[in-house]
């Protein structure tokens, strides 16, 4: 029997050698031809690059192999190779890239660029236990008391409606991470961070990224300004978690503690009840803000800007609003699922312009597909916008049509887009029910209580609405003006 165990062990070893050798003897996926030191540098788009990408596809088919700043890039522009790849090998490509400026901005213990290791699983836990829909008799009032706070807000000034939504979002958070409430200078700091980190994660911006080892070059070295510019992003960022964090664990120790995700968990690692460590908490709670913040704002943003071009679609969701509530309260969570059109409404936001583009992974090891070989370490991007705009998932692509989330007859309706902006397998948002929740409370109370018009002209008609959005690693429209206009009869404001 040992024998023959010792046998089946060697077979094993053997049959993977030769996987990984074989698939070393696969070609590359096709790509346009690149310069001997430069790779495919200097044709790389930087305006839009999910939309360009789509364009190369046609020569070059829906995988794309490029070189540049010493790497091996894939692009992969079709849903089944992102579904065969991230689902089906979900293990192989948990794994985000390495981005050395992430890790000197202080996210490195971030669990959105931690690699897939036990730290990083159990903080992901966490999060999970802490947004899923169980956990919603909790956060779910707190949701909808700073919701329908917020349009009083904007019904007082409706011109500075961004700035009340940024506040929006960082008070709810902190109240669901900290259970406390946010002050105006945890507030300037939060956008300070979420501004870092956007520009940490710009490609192609830092030296650090693309060659390491100038990280050991001394300060005083010519091109080493990054390294200042780094220390103080790290310095802000340690300042917004590590703080709170801290007062959190005192309260728990005084015993002065409120309900929050944090001093909940706290309390049990602090008494030895749980399974789980404060370094595990910390990555958790350190994620959210970033995790959070930026994405459910350009998704807002998106909303506003498309309700302001589509007035039939934002008022065929009013009257779909004002047949439950008949206006005499403002809807809440537990109308969701007697709101089908806004839910269609939401999912053609999500598609129309996902608010993450492109996603990054990196697998863990050589591996092979379709033929062709996708060396260790590549950065494999994940055109989601690609994705989102395919007519052969949804016909029109261009065209922005909530009908089609809508069932038709004996039809079911188009794939829910959100199966692909909130990402794949083992790296899929933790957060996606409160996500979800925030933002159909956020477009039912905002549709229930304001008409969202295009702002006036000098000859005083409404001027066109143009959607132009932004070509960061989180896409939202360009600055743009809106006029908020109350309802009458609505049910908060009168």
């Amino acid at each position: 029997m040992f024998a023959l165990g010792i046998c089946s062990c060697f077979c094993a070893l053997a049959l993977a050698s030769w996987a990984v050798a074989r698939s070393r003897r696969l070609p590359l996926p096709p790509g346009p031809p690149r310069k001997f030191w430069f790779g495919n540098e200097e044709i790389l788009p930087w305006v839009h690059p999910w939309k360009e990408f789509v364009i190369w596809s046609k020569t070059f088919g829906p995988l794309i192999y490029l070189y540049a700043f010493g790497r091996d890039i894939l692009i992969v522009n079709e849903a089944s190779a992102a579904t065969d790849l991230l689902e089906t090998k979900s293990t192989l490509y948990a794994r985000r890239p390495t981005r050395s400026m992430v890790a000197l901005t202080g996210r490195k213990d971030n669990i959105a660029f931690m690699d897939h290791n036990e730290r990083q699983k159990k903080a992901r836990t966490l999060l999970q236990g802490a947004f899923n829909p169980r956990a919603q008799k909790s956060w779910g009032p707190v949701l909808e008391e700073e919701t329908t706070n917020l349009m009083l807000q904007m019904a007082q000034s409706p011109e500075l409606f961004k700035q009340h939504i940024r506040r929006y979002l960082g008070s709810f958070i902190t109240r669901f991470t900290y259970g406390t409430k946010v002050d105006d200078v945890a507030l300037k700091l939060g956008d300070e961070i979420s501004v870092h980190t956007q520009q940490a994660l710009r490609p192609g911006r830092w030296l650090a990224d693309t060659i390491p080892l100038v990280l050991y070059l001394p300060d005083w070295f010519p091109g080493m300004a990054f390294k200042g510019w780094a220390r103080d992003a790290r310095t802000k960022f340690i300042e917004y978690t590590a703080r709170p964090f801290q007062e959190a664990r005192s309260s728990v120790l005084n015993g002065t503690e409120t309900r929050g995700m944090v001093p909940d968990a706290l309390s049990d690692i602090i008494t030895g009840a749980s399974k789980y460590k404060e370094e595990e908490l910390v990555s958790a709670a350190s994620s959210i803000y970033t995790a959070a913040i930026e994405t459910t704002y350009a998704v807002f943003m998106d909303f506003l800007i498309l309700m302001m071009a589509h007035q039939d679609v934002q008022q065929r969701a009013y009257r779909e609003i004002t047949s439950v509530t008949e206006s005499t309260r403002q809807p809440l969570l537990s109308d969701m699922t007697a709101l089908p059109y806004i839910d269609a409404v939401i999912r053609e936001v999500h598609r129309f312009n996902p608010v993450t583009p492109m996603i990054p992974r990196s697998p863990v090891q050589t591996d092979s597909y379709k033929g062709y070989r996708i060396p260790q370490d590549t950065w494999v991007m994940f055109n989601i916008w690609a994705m989102t705009h395919d007519a052969n998932i949804y016909p029109d692509p261009h065209k922005f049509l909530p009908e089609r989330h809508l069932p038709l007859g004996h039809e079911s309706s188009a794939k829910d887009p959100r199966d692909f902006t909130f990402g794949f397998g083992k790296r899929i948002c933790p957060g996606l029910s409160l996500a979800n929740a925030q933002i159909f409370l956020f477009v039912v109370q905002f549709l229930a209580t304001f008409e969202i018009r295009p702002p006036l002209g000098d000859d005083g008609n409404e001027e066109e609405v143009v959607m132009e959005y932004t070509s960061s690693f989180v896409s939202l429209p360009l600055p743009f003006k809106c006029r908020l206009i109350p309802r009458s009869g609505n049910a908060i404001l009168y």
